[in-house]
Formats: structure tokens, sequence, C-alpha cells
């Protein structure tokens, strides 16, 4: 038996073709001026806001970002905000983040196929991962160590990108709306709430797996959820 997956729209055909794919290399942030574009500093903004009403909701104490980059959102977040924020990433990062004296205890992790937990907290208030797990070589370890690292009254935010901003992902059918629902839920989380992008993607048509998918989030550059331990 085979199994064929079809494209969808023209970019990702164009997109099927390349052969360097989006991972986390170890280079990844060796030059980190990209963040300093506009388009960055706008999400960079609009995510410490609903981060910050998170940490208000659950009056966390304890913060964890896996795949943290160099640290721009957490700055953003801790200020004006007293929380003990752990950051994930790797070595370019963590040097970027010290040469810029940031606020916050950073870890030098490859998570690429696991998370180490060590030196890290027995477990967190609030669990970051923003754009991240679609990079992932297996990206379900992942995803099962950050469960062991929350508790039933804990939060995660995981940020997906949404397939019409035409993003290469690793896994691609993981990641449409209803699938990465069901990922979340085989592996322990239930989704409290969504939250839209303050950017928007090229208006395309649903496909067959966005049944779930509220249309206000249909161009949503991608989609914020919040996930709780599922009891």
């Amino acid at each position: 038996m085979s199994f064929f997956r079809l494209t969808h729209v023209p970019f990702e055909r164009d997109f099927n073709v390349h052969k360097d794919l989006d991972t986390l290399d170890t280079h990844e942030w060796e030059n980190a001026s990209r963040t300093e574009e506009q388009g960055w500093k706008t999400r960079y903004e609009y995510e410490a806001a609903l981060i910050k009403e998170l940490i208000k909701e659950k009056a966390s104490k304890t913060v964890l970002e896996v795949g943290s980059g160099p640290g721009h959102l957490s700055q953003l977040v801790q200020n004006g905000t007293e929380v003990d924020y752990h950051l994930i990433d790797k070595p370019f990062a963590e040097k970027y983040f010290k040469e810029h004296t940031f606020k916050g205890t950073f870890f030098v992790k490859d998570i690429a196929l696991d998370l180490d937990k060590n030196d890290l907290n027995a477990s967190y208030d609030l669990v970051i991962c923003n754009d991240v797990l679609e990079h992932l070589l297996a990206p379900s370890n992942v995803l099962r160590k950050i469960h062991s690292l929350v508790s039933d009254n804990s939060q995660v935010l995981i940020s997906v990108p949404n397939w019409r901003m035409g993003h290469q992902f690793l896994y691609r059918g993981i990641w449409d709306y209803d699938n990465v629902l069901y990922f979340f839920y085989i592996h322990g989380f239930v989704v409290d709430s969504v939250y839209p992008s303050p950017l928007q993607t090229p208006d395309y048509p649903r496909i067959q797996a966005e049944e779930e998918m509220p249309e206000e989030l249909r161009r949503s550059w991608n989609w914020y959820f919040v996930l709780k331990k599922k009891i």
C-alpha cells in the first residue's frame, strides 16, 4: 500500500523542491539581526502581552521557554513582571543573551531529538514553546518532557505557524489545525484557548484538516494554543 500527500497551493509545491529544511541547526542564532525587523517586534510585543496575561491569571512564579532564541521575548515579558524565567536554546543564542546582559537563566541544550531535564526545575507554572516544535526532528519527545515539567494547574503556551504563510515544515501534516489538536491530546494535553496572530497570511480556502478551526483564525499567521494537562 502506498500513501500520497496532496499539495494544496502552488507555493507549497515550490517549497517541496527545496533541499535545505528549516530546522534549528547549530548556528541558528549566529546572526540575530533578523529579530530587529519590525515584523518580529510586532510579534514579540503581542506575544509578551499575551504571556503576561497568562502569568497574571495563574499568579505564575516560574516560566520555562523552550527554544527561546537569544531571549528578546523573555525581556519583554520580564519587564514589570516578577518571575523566575528559564530559557533553553543553542550556544549562539546563549552568546547573544550574555553579550546583551539579558535577564533570566539560560541553559544550552539541543532539543532536536529530546529535552534534557537536568538542571531544570522539577515543575514550572508556565512553559512556552513559540514556533519551535515544527522545527524539531522528534517533537513528540520534547512535548512528553514538557508534560512531565508541568502540574495540573500549570499552563503551556505553544504557537504553530499557519501553513498559509509559506513555512516549510519538517513534518508537514502534523501542524494542520485539527491534526495539532489531536497531537496535543495524545500527548496528555487539552486546548484551553486559542489566540490569533496580529499578522495575516494570504487568503487560501480551508483544507480538510481544518474543520474545527474558527473562521477568524483561518488567515492568522500562526496559532497560539494555551494547553493544560488532561486529567
